[in-house]
C-alpha cells in the first residue's frame, strides 16, 4: 500500500485519470507474477523479493522528488515492472496460507480480488484527500504529495537496509 501511495503522489491531481492507468499497470504486473509463482515456483528467492519491494518504493519516491513532469507512458512501464516484483511478494504470502493439496485457482482469484479491493479503497481515499486539499490551496496538494514521497523514501530506505542480505 505504501508503493501505491508513493506512486499516486507523483501524479498531478488534474491528471487523475492517469492514476487509473498506473493502478491498472500495477495490477496486471502483480497479478501475472502472483499466478505464475503460486502455480509453478517462486521466480526469485523471498529474501531477494523482500529487498526489491522497498527498492521499487525508493525508486518511485525519488523519481517523484526529482522530475518536473511525469512521463505517464514511462511511469506505466515501470509501474507494471514493479508490479511484477510485488506480485512475487504476494505469492510468497499466499503460498504460505495454502494447504499443499488444495486447488489453487479459487484461492488465487479471491486473494487477488482482495488485494485489488484494498488498493482501490486506499487509492480512492488518497485521491479524495488530494481533491479536498486542492480546495484549501493548490500548493497544499503539491506539499502533501512531496511529503508522502519523502516519507515513502525514508520508510523504503529503512526497509531496504533491513532486508539487505548480501
Amino acid at each position: 500500500m505504501l508503493f501505491l501511495i508513493v506512486l499516486l503522489s507523483g501524479i498531478e491531481i488534474e491528471r487523475w485519470k492517469s492514476m487509473l492507468g498506473l493502478i491498472t499497470a500495477f495490477t496486471i504486473g502483480h497479478s501475472l507474477t502472483l499466478a505464475i509463482a503460486v502455480v509453478h515456483a517462486p521466480i526469485l528467492s523471498s529474501a531477494t523479493v523482500e529487498f526489491l519491494i522497498p527498492v521499487t518504493i525508493l525508486i518511485t519516491a525519488a523519481a517523484n522528488l526529482v522530475r518536473k513532469q511525469t512521463d505517464i507512458y514511462l511511469s506505466v512501464i515501470f509501474t507494471g515492472l514493479f508490479g511484477l516484483i510485488h506480485g512475487m511478494g504476494f505469492a510468497g504470502y499466499l503460498s504460505a496460507l495454502m494447504p499443499k493439496d488444495a486447488s489453487i485457482w479459487k484461492p488465487l482469484l479471491f486473494f487477488n480480488l482482495g488485494v485489488e479491493a484494498g488498493q482501490i479503497i486506499i487509492a480512492a481515499a488518497f485521491v479524495s484527500l488530494l481533491f479536498i486539499a486542492q480546495y484549501i490551496s493548490k500548493n497544499a496538494v503539491h506539499i502533501a504529495q512531496r511529503v508522502f514521497s519523502i516519507v515513502g523514501l525514508g520508510i523504503s530506505l529503512f526497509l531496504a537496509a533491513q532486508n539487505w542480505n548480501y
